[in-house]
């Protein structure tokens, strides 16, 4: 990878990111779907668990984490400790790390997603916060991962997290990684 692309990634990146913070703080507590809401950070969390740096995937995840407890109501600690652990097990998997086709990209956010969201369904049950497990996992947990796994797909376009191309075991994108049998 060139200098070039480099510079060129990162600035995606940091674009992203600051259209994330500005939605998340503006839009995302207006916007109520079937009692979710699109949670920003969640998808920036996994924008930087496939951008190739798993270090950065899991400080990104707690600072998402934290700003999304200190700008909802709802207890300080809880989304930064899931994003963290979300991050870091996102970022650490094979898919992340050598890269995946856009369909399992998306497929992997979907699922981090709705692990997300439903444990931290179960987590506002446990803590007296939500009374009924069903309205907490359905109505919030199940609703904010479909939106938040349909509104990653721009996000993940933008920052060019999704391009498998730059990642992998060959300089070159084109052909097979293996050599043929002869």
């Amino acid at each position: 990878m060139d200098l070039h692309e480099s510079s060129r990634s990162q600035t995606s990146l940091a674009a992203v990111t600051v259209v994330a913070i500005l939605l998340q703080a503006a839009l995302a507590p207006q916007i109520s779907l079937f009692g979710g809401t699109i949670n920003f950070m969640l998808i920036l969390a996994a924008v930087y668990a496939f951008s190739g740096n798993a270090s950065r995937a899991v400080i990104a995840g707690f600072l998402c984490g934290l700003f999304y407890d200190l700008t909802a109501s709802v207890p300080v600690g809880l989304m930064t400790l899931l994003l963290t652990i979300g991050s870091f097990v996102l970022a650490n998997s094979s898919a992340a790390a050598i890269g995946a086709s856009s369909q399992n990209t998306y497929r992997l956010v979907a699922v981090f997603c709705f692990a997300v969201c439903m444990v931290y369904g179960v987590a506002l049950v446990i803590m007296g916060i939500q009374s009924d497990l069903v309205n907490s996992l359905l109505g919030h947990g199940l609703s904010t991962a479909i939106l938040s796994a349909l509104v990653s797909v721009p996000f993940f376009l933008a920052s060019g997290a999704s391009d498998s191309s730059r990642r992998g075991f060959s300089a070159k994108s084109k052909g097979s990684r293996f050599k043929g049998i002869r």
